[in-house]
């Protein structure tokens, strides 16, 4: 075993070996994957919660939902699964209040059906490649939070995820600079929030922007906040709108289409993951590549959030991460937790395509292990 895997146990074996209450906090598709998993353990819910404002006497999986408010009055024997994912701070300090007075764990389950989940099988299966990712990342804190990403992963333990957080903007700002005449590729921008985040960090100085949105309602939030803020901006630099999921080549992707972060890539022409069967909301949109947008453009800069596609997305880019000395480099913000293996398998894609880069892994606050991130440089 790793000498940086503490945790021996999964959080499942521990529940499965207990005869003390479980209870749920939290419905929808998270408790349902829950739920789920605890049946394969063999572990049954006496109780499902959800938060005071959202408790109407409802019932979920058979259960009449109750007020959280009942479990964070004092101690009391249940263990609490927390069942949702959430980065709003309210809602994280209703974690740490809940957990301060009952034993409260957050598992952790697969983001896409179909995937094996990460137990100490999975890690021994990955030995290899996990040491040589640790050994390899750029500094002390980043092989701190990559232990802590797998210990609580293993053991659903919310302290594993509060000691690897740091705030992402400090990270923006004492992990990268920015410079007044930079092109940024926003690979998954959402409604603008991540192009403002970057005019914010260059102060509204910059070369152009291309913002990569395939969802369609995304996209039309995206297209008219860029229009209204080229209006109140006439000197700013353009900013490109992409209608297209960035990829390895131009081509279609499968694509479910929910107007949200959650938006997904499913099935694809052009080297992106699928296998997913067709829903009613799937509609078949465009691929494009860095390359092929950009082309010989000059890149600076490079965020990818592209819903578990990463890998295929800087394979898009592979004339501006291979072309030109390493200060030449773009820098790049790679979501690294759609998937259990992308936490090694992006970096080690990323130093097969150029060995040139440095990797810090930061780890923003989210519960459950969302919002893990590599830094390169």
């Amino acid at each position: 075993m790793l000498s940086f895997i503490r945790e021996k146990e999964t959080l499942w074996e521990h529940l499965a070996g207990t005869a003390r209450p479980v209870v749920l906090y939290g419905t929808g598709d998270g408790a349902d994957k829950v739920l789920a998993r605890l049946e394969l353990a063999g572990v049954a819910v006496r109780d499902i919660y959800v938060s005071d404002d959202f408790a109407r006497g409802q019932v979920f999986h058979g259960h009449r939902v109750r007020k959280v408010s009942e479990l964070e009055a004092g101690p009391g024997p249940e263990i609490v699964l927390v069942a949702f994912a959430s980065e709003r701070p309210q809602v994280l300090a209703r974690f740490r209040k809940l957990a301060a007075v009952r034993e409260t764990y957050a598992p952790h389950v697969p983001l896409f059906a179909g995937e094996k989940a990460l137990d100490c099988g999975w890690v021994a299966a990955h030995e290899a490649e996990l040491q040589y990712v640790y050994d390899h990342l750029a500094d002390d804190r980043s092989r701190r939070v990559f232990a802590d990403i797998l210990n609580y992963k293993l053991s659903g333990k919310l302290s594993y995820l509060w000691d690897a957080e740091t705030r992402r903007d400090d990270d923006l700002r004492s992990l990268f600079t920015f410079g007044p005449d930079e092109t940024y590729a926003d690979l998954g921008a959402y409604d603008g929030d991540t192009v403002r985040e970057f005019q914010a960090l260059c102060h509204g100085a910059y070369r152009a922007v291309y913002a990569f949105e395939p969802d369609p309602k995304n996209y039309a939030k995206l297209t008219a906040w860029a229009a209204s803020y080229a209006a109140a901006h006439p000197g700013a630099g353009p900013v490109h709108c992409v209608p297209a999921a960035a990829g390895a080549a131009p081509g279609t992707v499968v694509f479910h289409a929910g107007g949200g972060r959650q938006s997904s890539l499913l099935d694809t022409g052009a080297g992106l993951a699928g296998g997913r069967r067709r829903r009613p909301k799937e509609t078949e949109l465009a691929v494009e590549s860095v390359d092929h947008v950009l082309g010989t453009a000059r890149l600076d800069y490079a965020k990818l959030d592209v819903e578990g596609v990463e890998a295929e997305a800087l394979d898009g880019m592979r004339d501006h991460l291979t072309a030109g000395a390493a200060g030449q480099l773009p820098k790049l913000l790679i979501a690294a937790y759609h998937h259990d293996e992308d936490i090694f398998r992006l970096p080690l894609h990323l130093w097969r395509l150029q060995p040139a880069y440095r990797i810090w892994l930061r780890k923003h606050p989210y519960v459950p292990a969302w919002e893990i991130n590599l830094f390169a440089r």
